[in-house]
């Protein structure tokens, strides 16, 4: 069984280039036929559009995963990225990548969202790409967020969020009838939470952020998950061995459980917007 999210990416990083590519996110589909790779930069520019991000930019890329994200904005805005992650693994390979491209201005170190060490406003822009759902406490993630941004800077975050609201005695009784398929989404991503896109907005708030804008983008994230399951069963029939078989079939099964929690309403996927009020 997992334990922490930081051993579940140090041991899964190198075989999820082949089921994702470079950048371990979901992908925007403007239809059907978008491939993973460029859905995946269209995630990454419907976000970035929110923001005024300049070659001036200063921006913390929190779980920055191996870099790609922080790689193909510095690309586009020519701005200066400190990345940061709790997986040793991710973190070798996004600053290996940085110096092989030369890029002196995009960083990566190990340390934790909810205690980043970087002095008080410190950058204008906080980056969250899918990686607020395994942080256990999310009050601290936005307030460590809201103290590293200057007065008027901005938080941009995308994640899978509970889209059903459910009574509380309704929700025990989903959760311990489908338990099984809860281990197995966390044997296959991870130990997370998923709260729903209002409790995110509330958190944010009582961070201090004003005004949090919440986009619903679920329809077009929903063929992630089918391109994900393909290239894993490719990957599972090519006998490649970079993951024991048994791991591979945990991420088959956690893309089918998924996206069936995506069909009933249960989970959706958001863009978020949060500004931090000029002082």
């Amino acid at each position: 069984m997992v334990m922490d999210s930081s051993s579940h990416y140090d041991r899964i990083t190198d075989a999820w280039k082949e089921f994702m590519g470079a950048h371990f996110h979901f992908g925007y589909f403007p239809n059907e036929n978008t491939p993973l790779e460029r859905a995946t930069e269209i995630m990454i520019e419907k976000m970035a559009e929110l923001g005024d991000i300049t070659p001036e930019t200063r921006v913390l890329d929190v779980g920055c995963g191996i870099g790609a994200p922080a790689f193909y904005l510095h690309e586009k805005y020519g701005c200066s990225i400190e990345g940061i992650s709790t997986s040793e693994c991710g973190i070798r390979h996004a600053n290996r990548q940085a110096q092989e491209r030369g890029y002196e201005r995009v960083r990566f170190k190990l340390a934790d969202g909810m205690d980043n060490g970087f002095p008080d406003h410190s950058f204008d822009l906080v980056w969250i790409m899918e990686a607020a759902h395994p942080i256990p406490d999310k009050k601290r993630l936005f307030a460590e967020c809201h103290r590293v941004l200057r007065p008027g800077g901005t938080l941009l975050m995308c994640d899978v969020m509970q889209r059903m609201l459910l009574a509380p005695h309704k929700g025990v009784l989903f959760f311990l009838s489908h338990l099984r398929k809860y281990y197995r989404l966390m044997k296959a991503w991870g130990p997370a939470q998923v709260p729903t896109m209002g409790a995110y907005a509330d958190r944010l708030v009582e961070a201090g952020f004003t005004p949090v804008t919440i986009m619903d983008i679920t329809e077009w994230t929903k063929p992630t998950l089918k391109r994900w399951r393909e290239n894993a069963l490719r990957f599972l029939g090519e006998n490649k061995g970079e993951l024991p078989e048994r791991e591979v079939q945990d991420f088959v099964a956690g893309c089918e459980i998924t996206d069936s929690f995506f069909r009933m309403g249960l989970f959706g996927y958001a863009i978020i917007k949060a500004d931090k009020p000029p002082s």
